[in-house]
């Protein structure tokens, strides 16, 4: 019987010093009456003391890891919600000391601590999980394919010497073991192959073949935006154009096919989607749709990382696609929208000219440019609009340091600052690509 926390064993003692349960009335009656000649009667009707104290605490030692694992997996699941960036790698490492007792380590905790990683780009954190995985005794999760997977991926971004290579031999090695590989599996070997083909500044002909035909099983295997636009793209950088290129053409079909899957652009709300309708336009040459999509990131606020591998592809298709010579207000509007995407990935901010949006009392978002002049007599500030073929009015200003009388950051967008300036009718809501370009 239990109540509360304990667990009553009802036993007796028989004349040969055997201890036996008696759990029910029925083998309490009988034990009432024992006589010496009993004690083989009464055994096959009772459980042995000590057999029934090994159950029960077996049974505790099982109830105790499944609170443990659950235990675990809610904390882990709190901390992303709760959690971001440096502050959330701080709790993940307290996490990571618990799981060195392998009675609590189960795939799911194991995956949700590697998304948790992912979430943050600390790569570095998802290649010591593994490795700490390999090391415990009795453990083979590192063995299984999902998680191999996911430390190839790690491997890869993080790009320490000799990652690249180690990743492509693991995952070469869960392809050669797999019945049924995923078509993701065979996309992370093109995206190795094609980080190496970017390594070589793009002259490594034969890593951005293998990347071709690795992305090429993917999209032949499951057609994705992901897995067609980096196929369509490489076989660009291989010199196909969609002019000519019939393969580029039967892929750019079902990426429009994909891409009217997700709706139109205003009811994307993801930075994914976004951001496949942003290259999809680029790979179509159409102009209005870049720019819509463009601006549609930056109100998202994409990541940084995603917008790092956006320009990676930006970069490919400047490099090998027909070069437009068109300078109308409309290219150079996509120009602008191209330079706020790639600075929003750069590190470095010592420069003194940046592209900028600036928000109209209509509430709409002006592509200008800013830029200080610090080497005058008296430091000025420069605001020029882009062209565009709808520009009515003033369009471009010059303030001198004191001219300008404050300067503040919005609460509720870091990317914003408010300048304010002497004889103005209005002052300017400014919104820079990154926190960092708007605090200097």
């Amino acid at each position: 019987a239990a109540s509360g926390n304990y667990h009553f064993i009802p036993y007796v003692t028989t004349t040969n010093d055997d201890f036996l349960c008696c759990e029910n009335d029925f083998q309490r009656r009988v034990s009432e009456f024992l006589q010496p000649s009993w004690d083989s009667l009464l055994g096959p009707f009772c459980q042995p003391l000590l057999d029934k104290l090994i159950s029960l605490l077996k049974d505790i030692d099982v109830t105790s890891c499944t609170f443990a694992k659950d235990t675990l997996l809610s904390d882990i699941r709190k901390l992303r919600e709760k959690y971001q960036g440096e502050d959330l790698a701080k709790q993940l490492s307290g996490i990571k000391q618990r799981i060195e007792c392998t009675e609590v380590v189960t795939p799911d905790i194991i995956t949700n601590l590697l998304f948790s990683y992912r979430d943050i780009q600390d790569y570095d954190g998802m290649v010591k999980l593994v490795e700490t995985l390999e090391m415990l005794p009795t453990c083979d999760l590192a063995n299984q394919h999902n998680i191999k997977f996911h430390y190839a991926f790690a491997l890869n971004r993080r790009n320490h010497p000799g990652d690249r290579g180690k990743a492509l031999s693991i995952m070469l090695e869960v392809l050669n073991q797999c019945v049924q590989p995923a078509p993701d599996m065979f996309c992370l070997c093109g995206r190795i192959y094609k980080d190496l083909f970017l390594d070589s500044y793009c002259d490594d002909a034969v890593n951005r073949d293998s990347a071709i035909e690795w992305y090429r099983k993917g999209f032949g295997l499951q057609p994705t935006l992901y897995s067609g636009i980096n196929l369509a793209i490489l076989l660009i950088a291989a010199g196909q154009q969609f002019e000519s290129s019939m393969e580029l053409r039967k892929i750019g079909m079902r990426l429009n096919g994909l891409l009217a899957r997700k709706g139109n652009l205003d009811q994307m709300n993801n930075y994914y989607d976004v951001g496949h309708f942003f290259t999809v336009s680029m790979l179509a040459k159409d102009v209005n749709k870049a720019v819509q999509a463009a601006e549609k990131l930056f109100k998202l606020k994409s990541p940084f990382w995603y917008l790092r591998s956006l320009v990676q592809n930006l970069v490919l298709l400047q490099q090998f696609q027909k070069i437009n010579n068109d300078h109308s207000p409309k290219q150079e509007c996509l120009n602008f929208w191209l330079d706020i995407i790639v600075e929003a990935t750069k590190i470095n901010i010592n420069g003194l000219r940046f592209p900028v949006l600036i928000l109209e009392p209509t509430n709409v978002y002006q592509p200008s440019y800013i830029s200080i002049n610090s080497e005058a007599d008296e430091k000025t500030v420069s605001i020029w609009h882009v062209s565009s073929e709808e520009v009515k009015g003033i369009h471009e200003w010059n303030f001198t340091s004191s001219a300008i009388k404050g300067i503040s950051i919005s609460k509720c967008d870091e990317r914003c600052c408010f300048l304010y300036v002497h004889d103005n009718a209005d002052d300017f809501q400014i919104y820079f690509s990154t926190e960092a370009q708007c605090s200097r």
